[in-house]
């Protein structure tokens, strides 16, 4: 008997040794940095982006909430980490850290991919949080741009990015970044700070970042999202490849009707970065949000 319980003890040890080891391996992804006090609301970052993003968010809101700025490893840092599943590493760190820091009634705030990867933990965990916040991140943002597009389907596309991002020179990516940076902010002062943005983020887990937004479509999950959610969207820059407002509009309905509480605001003028060409009308929106 005294043989079988300390065979059992030594297996329990094991076991715990192995866990310790296992944790201990998994690469750490994110980081938060904490401002002001009140109800938590955690900040999520978009592609190419770092926590600076939210600069004059953080000024009007760190009197009133508990803000935790996240920063993503590779994002506007040259950090690398290795992950198969690099955005669903992220999204379970998140939970994660809502858990273990007991965050009490936490709101999500995430811009593009933040949006994306607030939608997915919401949609895992929807008594987690109060309320979510998406600006210009959707369940599948791909099937804008290519209708009708699946992850299948886009996987060798997946791969094509990642690898011309990896191996993309400094003048390419950098007249690349600027491009790109133009079709999605409207307000050209608010741009080189964007740029600057990209340009220090780490081209491989960018690429393969992106290329994981192809391949993962969470639109079966959103029936699971019983959290309040609003959605800023934008237009106008696709007016110039026959969009229109009304059908731009149509297509984020689609995308969002199998949430219960959604509230879909699309702006007149604002491009992709919503909060810098229309803050005014931003903000307000926010506030209302906030306060039901």
């Amino acid at each position: 008997m005294k043989t079988q319980k300390l065979n059992w003890l030594l297996v329990c040890i094991m076991m715990a040794a192995f866990k310790t080891l296992y944790a201990s391996a998994a690469p750490q992804l994110i980081s938060t940095e904490m401002i002001g006090k009140g109800q938590p609301m955690i900040l999520i970052h978009g592609m190419s982006c770092s926590s600076r993003v939210w600069d004059e968010f953080v000024e009007r809101y760190k009197g009133k909430y508990e803000l935790h700025l996240v920063t993503i490893k590779g994002f506007g840092n040259m950090e690398k980490a290795d992950a198969d599943f690099y955005l669903k590493s992220v999204k379970d760190e998140l939970i994660a850290y809502t858990k273990e820091n007991n965050l009490k009634n936490p709101i999500i705030v995430g811009h593009s991919m933040g949006g994306f990867l607030g939608l997915w933990a919401v949609a895992e965990e929807p008594k987690l949080f109060a309320k979510i916040i998406s600006v210009d991140g959707v369940p599948y943002f791909p099937v804008f741009q290519i209708p009708g597009i699946t992850p299948e389907v886009a996987k060798p596309m997946a791969e094509s990015m990642k690898t011309a991002m990896a191996n993309m020179d400094k003048a390419t990516a950098e007249a690349n970044q600027k491009m790109i940076v133009s079709s999605m902010i409207a307000t050209e002062e608010k741009r080189d700070k964007v740029v600057q943005m990209g340009m220090n983020s780490n081209p491989v887990i960018v690429g393969q970042a992106y290329g994981e937004m192809f391949t993962t479509d969470i639109r079966p999950l959103m029936s699971k999202v019983k959290t309040p959610v609003l959605v800023f969207g934008s237009w106008a820059a696709y007016q110039n490849f026959g969009a229109t407002k009304e059908s731009v509009t149509l297509g984020y309905q689609n995308q969002l009707k199998d949430i219960d509480h959604v509230k879909l605001l699309v702006a007149e003028k604002g491009y992709h970065f919503v909060f810098y060409d229309e803050p005014e009308w931003f903000y307000s929106e926010l506030d209302k949000f906030l306060s039901e």
